[in-house]
């Protein structure tokens, strides 16, 4: 991971060997999303004043989220099944296709939501 630098790490698994790991590799400015649940009395090491350091140097941010159920997902496809649609387009500032899907990550004035358009 170290070697890698990623600019976003998503830690899905919850376990702490692996959480770890995560934790103060990210390229400067990075992002590391906890999303898994370690198990109660898993423990390990971890040296906070070196992570503190390399957090603060690099302004990286770490958070924790919730795993959403499939209720949790149906609860929303509802909520923007009777959302205004007229409000929803605008939400969508740009649409890109699959064979550019690079430039979805390339931030634009005005851009709200982009995304990439599976179907064409």
């Amino acid at each position: 991971m170290a070697r890698l630098q990623p600019d976003i790490v998503m830690e899905c698994t919850g376990a702490p060997s692996v959480i770890r790991d995560c934790l103060g590799v990210t390229s400067p400015a990075g992002i590391v999303c906890l999303a898994g649940v370690t198990t109660p009395g898993n423990k390990f090491d971890l040296d906070i004043g070196s992570l503190n350091r390399i957090m603060v140097r690099d302004n990286d941010v770490v958070f924790g989220t919730v795993n959403a159920n499939r209720w949790h997902y149906k609860m929303a496809a509802d909520a923007l099944a009777r959302a205004d649609k007229a409000w929803l387009g605008r939400v969508i500032t740009r649409r890109v296709p699959l064979g550019r899907w690079s430039e979805a990550l390339e931030y634009r004035h005005g851009d709200i939501k982009v995304i990439i358009d599976f179907v064409q």
